[in-house]
């Protein structure tokens, strides 16, 4: 008796030992992650230090893996692997013949980085509960803000590291990116001012740091896409409450009124500068070799070039890229880096609103609207190494609704419903067969 006893405590205490190295990896990997969340607003380098840190949470996350064994790879991060990886070999293919040219190894270099970080955030948020994603959302928050500050004091500075142009940047590639960057962010403080258990007044100066930083990017369409996710959350979120609705528009209303003014007169540059480029197209989108004139010369080039003319080589045939990440993926890449960039972007919306769908959680929607906006702004730029842009794919397809706390339907509601299902045919069965017994 006493050696069975004495089994079952050494048992026990192994059983602990190991609970407590799973958790301590598991944390680890998520802080190393969410380092590697802050350091996305410095993107001068490439490969970058931040790359770096994401490989060492997907290296930490097959660790945890190994001694978790409940812990498996869900289908929707296997199909998002897939789909990259086709993208990955489009370009491959399309660029292999000028392999030997200056730049397009470190292109194709760079871009798998990039790539890479939407695998990684999939394989790593698919053990997320609803308290990590939220705890991202913070932290990307903050981020965020950090970036936000930065491209404010270079644009009041005019300092050329922290802009591009007058514009603000920060310490991010170019102000296009960089607004881009802030969107997320700006539906995040709406999400959390939404719940009303986080502080609001730090919410809502977050709000309005992020939301003055991408007005200074002077970025058209991230100010526009920024607008649009926000009044998409508000109006999603508030659908029952119309009173409600209206006066967080208004509210929302008054507060661009003050930047505006507060940006103006703070700066005389801006004032200047949004009227520059307060319209639709400038000089370098209109004319025989402007942005939007090439989108339809490269349509023939797309027909003729199934496998794609590779990275870079664009630049040859015109002044500027493409600047439009769906054009580019077919006549950069092929139409086999096309149809796979087509279909991780629409399959990211059907996840999504199936995801929102089976859990009723809100979380599912925010990272849809959040990725939506920096579609937009990839639209008509060049987003390929927004690694930004990689992270929310791959928070999107990560996304696991059976994981504890994902699912927003009351317990005693889904204990309702299962109580009014009928029987399984083996028990009908059974009693029936009772009685002739």
């Amino acid at each position: 008796m006493s050696m069975t006893a004495d089994s079952r405590n050494e048992t026990h205490a192994v059983g602990v030992s190991l609970d407590g190295l799973r958790f301590a990896i598991f944390s680890t990997r998520n802080m190393v992650f969410l380092v590697a969340v802050l350091a996305m607003n410095y993107t001068l380098m490439r490969p970058s230090p931040v790359d770096m840190l994401f490989i060492g949470s997907f290296l930490i996350t097959l660790i945890h893996m190994t001694l978790f064994k409940k812990q498996q790879v869900t289908r929707r991060a296997i199909m998002l692997v897939l789909l990259l990886l086709a993208w990955v070999v489009s370009y491959s293919l399309a660029s292999f013949p000028h392999i030997s040219e200056e730049f397009v190894a470190f292109e194709l270099l760079a871009k798998t980085f990039a790539i890479s970080i939407g695998v990684i955030g999939a394989i790593v948020s698919m053990s997320w509960s609803r308290r990590n994603f939220e705890t991202f959302m913070k932290v990307y928050i903050f981020s965020c803000v950090i970036a936000s500050i930065l491209g404010t004091i270079g644009f009041l500075t005019q300092m050329e590291l922290l802009t591009w142009d007058g514009r603000a940047k920060g310490l991010i590639d170019d102000p296009n990116m960089y607004g881009s960057f802030l969107i997320p962010a700006v539906v995040f403080c709406a999400y959390f001012l939404s719940r009303g258990r986080d502080s609001k007044v730090l919410l809502s100066g977050a709000l309005v740091i992020v939301l003055l930083g991408i007005l200074l990017s002077f970025s058209r369409i991230a100010v526009v896409a920024s607008l649009f996710c926000l009044f998409a959350y508000i109006f999603f979120h508030n659908r029952g409450h119309p009173k409600r609705l209206l006066l967080i528009v208004g509210g929302l209303f008054v507060t661009g009124i003050v930047l505006f003014v507060f940006a103006s007169l703070t700066s005389a540059e801006f004032t200047a500068k949004l009227m520059d480029r307060l319209t639709f197209a400038k000089s370098y989108d209109l004319g025989e070799e402007g942005r939007y004139h090439r989108y339809l010369l490269v349509l023939p080039m797309i027909a003729q070039n199934p496998i794609g003319i590779g990275v870079l080589q664009l630049e040859k045939i015109f002044p500027e890229p493409i600047h439009n990440i769906w054009l580019s993926s077919f006549v950069n890449y092929g139409w086999g880096g096309g149809i796979a960039y087509v279909t991780i972007a629409v399959g990211s919306v059907v996840v999504s609103l199936r995801n929102y769908r089976r859990t009723k959680n809100e979380l599912a929607i925010v990272l849809l609207i959040s990725l939506v906006g920096i579609i937009f702004c990839s639209t008509l730029h060049e987003g390929e190494h927004w690694r930004h842009s990689w992270l929310f794919y791959g928070l999107v397809w990560g996304f696991n609704a059976f994981n504890p706390g994902m699912s927003a339907k009351p317990v005693a509601a889904r204990q309702a419903v299962a109580s009014q299902r009928p029987p399984p045919p083996r028990t009908r069965v059974a009693t029936a067969a009772r009685p002739n017994g």
